[in-house]
C-alpha cells in the first residue's frame, strides 16, 4: 500500500481535528484520570480556532500521513527554545497515527521527514516531549538517539504526570 507525507493547508483543519481527537483518545485515555480533563485538553489541542491559526503559522508545520486514507498527523514548529537549556531547535509537538496503523513503520518514516526537514531548515536541534508512562514512544525516539535531557511536571485539576523533555543533535 502506498504510503505519502503532505504538508497540511488550512483546508485539513477539520480533518486534523478528528484525526487528533481519535488518535490522542485511542492512545492516551488509559493515562487520564478525569476524562472531562481529557476531554477538555483535546479540545484546546485540537479545537478548530487553534487548528486555524497555527495551520497557518509561519514557524508550524503540520503534516499529514496517508495510505488509501489519512492515517495520521505530526506538528513540528521550528526554532524553539528547549525550556532551562539555553538551546533551540525544532520541536516535535506531537505525531501521532491511527492505533491500527502503527508498527508499520509510518511513525519511522514521518519522523526521518521531520529530521530531514530540520536539517535542511539548520535547525541544529530536535526536540520533544513524551510522556513518562509511555515507554514505547520513548523507546521509539531513543532507538533514533534521542536522549533524555530532563523531566518536567504535567498538572491537571484531578492528576499530576511526569513528562519527560528528549532531545538530539541533528
Amino acid at each position: 500500500m502506498e504510503f505519502t507525507i503532505r504538508n497540511a493547508q488550512p483546508a485539513d483543519a477539520e480533518l486534523l481535528h478528528q484525526l487528533g481527537r481519535m488518535t490522542y483518545s485511542a492512545h492516551f485515555k488509559h493515562m487520564w484520570v478525569s476524562e472531562a480533563e481529557m476531554d477538555e485538553f483535546i479540545d484546546k489541542e485540537y479545537g478548530l480556532a487553534e487548528l486555524n491559526s497555527s495551520l497557518v503559522a509561519p514557524n508550524e508545520r503540520w503534516l499529514i500521513a496517508e495510505t488509501d486514507k489519512p492515517i495520521g498527523f505530526a506538528k513540528v514548529t521550528w526554532n524553539t527554545p528547549v525550556p532551562d537549556s539555553g538551546m533551540t531547535g525544532a520541536l516535535l509537538n506531537k505525531l501521532y497515527l491511527n492505533p491500527q496503523e502503527t508498527g508499520k513503520n509510518y511513525g519511522r518514516r514521518m519522523f526521518e521527514s521531520i529530521i530531514h526537514e530540520a536539517r535542511e531548515k539548520q535547525e541544529g536541534y530536535l526536540w520533544l516531549e513524551v510522556m513518562g508512562a509511555n515507554a514505547r514512544a520513548r523507546k521509539f525516539y531513543e532507538a533514533f538517539g534521542m536522549q533524555h535531557i530532563k523531566d518536567i511536571p504535567f498538572i491537571t485539576a484531578s492528576q499530576q504526570s511526569i513528562v519527560q523533555i528528549l532531545g538530539m543533535v541533528i
